[in-house]
């Protein structure tokens, strides 16, 4: 594989990668598209997939706004901009893709994982201490609680309008002016005539 390109290596269109199984690589590249169905990811996840679901679908709502979701996907493909944090899962295949920036919804990985966890995403560090704070008075000791459990219907509210802003960044981002070390990329489908390159993990 060649050296690990940044974003914007062309003017618009962006290097990212991701880790995808034989299952997805062969539809790949029989049909020349590929979505992400919701019985995927029930499969993937199993017991734990109703929690990642609330994210999921929380995400959906949203990112169709950015990015006008295809009839056919149901659910994202998640890319890196850093190879490093694509993931090398043993029997799956490491993608390099050269995307459009216009396909793309770019947000900061650690900000999505934090609404994986079904936790308050801050807008700035004022913001995080008053959360806290927020927590300790309520004695809420595991804050996903507040949207798994039926008790904190306004606090359940407020996390998740947090999550808005996950897509904070996402202009400057598509613009080329911040330079993030480690940003996700959402896509609505994976095209075979993006693939720059194709490493398998076995």
């Amino acid at each position: 594989m060649g050296g690990e390109k940044g974003m914007g290596s062309k003017s618009n269109k962006v290097i990212l990668y991701t880790s995808q199984s034989p299952e997805v690589i062969k539809a790949l590249m029989e049909n020349k598209v590929c979505y992400v169905k919701r019985e995927f990811i029930v499969k993937k996840y199993q017991e734990i997939s109703r929690i990642f679901l609330e994210a999921y679908n929380w995400y959906i709502n949203k990112a169709q706004n950015i990015v006008k979701k295809p009839e056919h996907a149901e659910y994202p493909f998640w890319t890196h901009n850093k190879i490093d944090y694509a993931g090398s899962y043993p029997g799956n295949y490491l993608l390099s893709l050269e995307v459009p920036v216009e396909e793309c919804v770019f947000f900061r990985a650690e900000d999505w994982n934090k609404i994986l966890n079904l936790k308050y995403l801050a807008a700035d560090e004022k913001d995080e201490r008053i959360h806290k704070d927020m927590l300790a008075k309520f004695n809420i000791s595991i804050e996903s609680d507040i949207v798994t459990k039926p008790f904190y219907p306004n606090l359940k509210s407020k996390v998740k309008k947090s999550w808005d802003n996950l897509f904070k960044y996402h202009q400057l981002i598509k613009s080329g002016a911040m330079k993030e070390k480690n940003l996700q990329a959402g896509l609505w489908e994976l095209k075979k005539e993006w693939i720059i390159d194709i490493k398998s993990s076995f």
